[in-house]
């Protein structure tokens, strides 16, 4: 008899542990969210964010029912949206940072095209001085 329950005991104190560990995963996970959700300084990654914690509170609600290999399941799905979604943030800065710096290009060959225009224009009336003047 005292095997038996102590083996019942064995069992609870393992689910117990598990449980505790597929919450503290979530929470991690949770907290991981609102990092990402800082980075997004651009707001490029709005909805992913939002599916994200969407599917958090689904691994909490599951923990709640004891439903721990579906636990499991969303939290390596959410795991793998976070990773999607920091290679998304880090293409949105460099793609922000290229267009920047192709604008900063731009200004600057209008700004030679403008520059070489005058300086024609400067040599013609140089040539046109000089033609007049003997």
């Amino acid at each position: 008899m005292g095997l038996v329950l102590a083996s019942v005991t064995g069992i609870g104190t393992a689910v117990a542990g598990e449980e505790d560990d597929l919450q503290r995963q979530i929470e991690l996970a949770r907290t991981g969210a609102a990092d990402l959700e800082r980075l997004d300084e651009l707001k490029a990654v709005s909805d992913e964010i939002s599916l994200l914690r969407s599917w958090l509170d689904e691994a909490w609600n599951l923990r709640a029912k004891h439903e721990y290999d579906q636990v499991r399941e969303v939290v390596d799905r959410s795991r793998e949206q976070a990773d999607l979604i920091r290679a998304k943030i880090t293409v949105a800065k460099l793609r922000a940072q290229a267009e920047k710096r192709e604008a900063a290009v731009a200004q600057l060959r209008a700004k030679i095209a403008r520059t070489r225009k005058a300086l024609v224009e400067a040599t013609a009336k140089k040539k046109q001085l000089e033609g007049s003047a003997q």
